[in-house]
Formats: structure tokens, C-alpha cells, sequence
């Protein structure tokens, strides 16, 4: 996998959560403030879906819900119909934020209350295996990144979870996708895609850019990064404009 620095695109974001989901807009309902509202997203594969590279009826429907989908030569098809190419630094999709989102630790927030590089611990995660989109494992760091945002993301504990391009089913047969750390066959540990789903699993605390603790804990999601890809640096610089902290340059 790789996860990259600052990419420029023009004329549109390809923040994979900004479309409005239908099924979540009647949701209003909200977890207690220190319990996690969730959902998840994905980045859709062409090839996947249609079975070949030209963007088909059912790739536009899932792009129109997800925000953006690949396309082969490391092209990215948003929901607006347009096709943009990605920096090779960057396998998954840019979120609002402008940075390259990383599976299973990106995350879509309300920017009333958030700013991009705000750091969510979830102490439940921390130490879970996580399955990757490309069938490698990630021990969790139980930090998450905020990196994008969403139609319907709104609220200061509402989160969206950004999965790559793993889905919740299986493209064409529909079936559930068990090996989903995030879905619906997850350890209750793990579980975020149910938004009504109020469970004390989902308690989080927010770190926020300049605390403190704000380089631990991008030193701990840097570790967990380090065991999957070895391309820590450029990981770590997706998620902050700041200086890398002192070992990581």
C-alpha cells in the first residue's frame, strides 16, 4: 500500500464520503457524546464491479454513494462523472482534506467540530488484526485520522470509517463480505458499520493537532503502518502539514 503527502487536484474534492447517503439521511438519532456514531465507506473498483475498465450502470450508482471510484492507470471517476489522475504516491482515493486516505484509519467528521489531523482514539481497536484490502493484516494502533468529510456527517461524534477498496458485499454476488473488519461479520470490537449501534465498544477520545500527546499518538499509527508497508514517512506526512516529529525525516 501507499499512502502519500499533499496531492493538487483541480475544479472538484473526491472526498470519497460527500455524497449523501439516502439510507443514513433519516438517521437522527445520535450515540451519547463519548460513544461513536459510525458508519463505513469504500473506494469502488471498475474492473470489480462492470468485469471490465469502462465504467458501467452499477459503478456509477456505487461511485454516486461512495463519492469516487478507480479507474485502471491509477485514475480516480468521481461522483460528478469526472475522471481525475492520482499522484503514484497514492492507491486509494483523496479525501477533503486533501490527502491521500488510508484504510482503516481514515476518517470522515463533522469540520464544525474537527479540523483534518485530528487524531480519534478508540481504545477498542487498539491491538484488533485488521484485514487490509490487499490481503495483508494491520495490528491496529486504535487511533484513527481525520481526513475527510461527508453529507451525512454531522454531529461532534459522528464518524464515517474509511475502508479502501474493500466493500461491505461483494461486488457481484452481493454476498457479505466476512473477512471486513469494519462490516457486518466484525468482532463487536470492530464493528462500525450499523450507525444506530450505540455500543460502549465505539467510546472515543479526540487528540487534538498540537497536543501534547498529538505525536504519540502519530508515532503509534506510524508503527502499525510500518509493519504493513515500510513507507511510513510519506503516511505520516498525509496526515499533517506540520514538521514530521524528530526520527521520522
Amino acid at each position: 500500500m501507499k499512502y502519500s503527502i499533499l496531492l493538487k487536484l483541480t475544479g472538484h474534492v473526491l472526498g470519497a464520503s460527500i455524497f449523501l447517503n439516502i439510507a443514513e439521511a433519516g438517521i437522527q438519532h445520535l450515540c451519547a457524546s463519548n460513544i461513536a456514531t459510525t458508519s463505513v465507506y469504500y473506494t469502488p473498483d471498475v474492473n470489480r464491479i462492470c468485469g471490465q475498465s469502462v465504467p458501467c450502470k452499477s459503478f456509477k450508482k456505487e461511485v454516486r454513494l461512495q463519492g469516487s471510484g478507480t479507474l485502471p492507470g491509477g485514475k480516480i471517476y468521481t461522483y460528478t462523472g469526472k475522471t481525475s489522475k492520482l499522484d503514484t504516491s497514492c492507491d486509494t482515493t483523496i479525501g477533503s482534506s486533501g490527502k491521500c486516505l488510508i484504510p482503516f484509519i481514515s476518517v470522515a467528521a463533522d469540520m464544525r467540530y474537527y479540523e483534518p489531523g485530528d487524531i480519534i482514539q478508540m481504545p477498542s481497536l487498539k491491538g484488533k488484526i485488521i484485514n487490509l484490502p490487499d490481503g495483508s493484516k494491520m495490528v491496529h494502533p486504535g487511533y484513527l485520522v481525520v481526513q475527510d468529510t461527508g453529507g451525512s456527517i454531522r454531529g461532534p461524534n459522528r464518524f464515517d470509517f474509511y475502508m479502501g477498496s474493500m466493500g461491505l458485499r461483494d461486488p457481484r454476488t452481493g454476498k457479505i463480505n466476512r473477512e471486513n473488519s469494519f462490516g457486518y461479520s466484525a468482532s463487536r470490537d470492530t464493528r462500525m458499520v450499523d450507525a444506530s449501534e450505540c455500543s460502549d465498544s465505539k467510546s472515543f477520545t479526540v487528540v487534538r493537532r498540537g497536543s501534547v500527546s498529538y505525536e504519540t499518538s502519530l508515532a503509534a499509527i506510524d508503527d502499525a503502518l510500518r509493519d504493513v508497508s515500510g513507507n511510513t514517512r510519506m503516511a505520516l506526512a498525509s496526515i499533517t502539514r506540520h514538521r514530521l516529529p524528530a526520527g521520522f525525516q
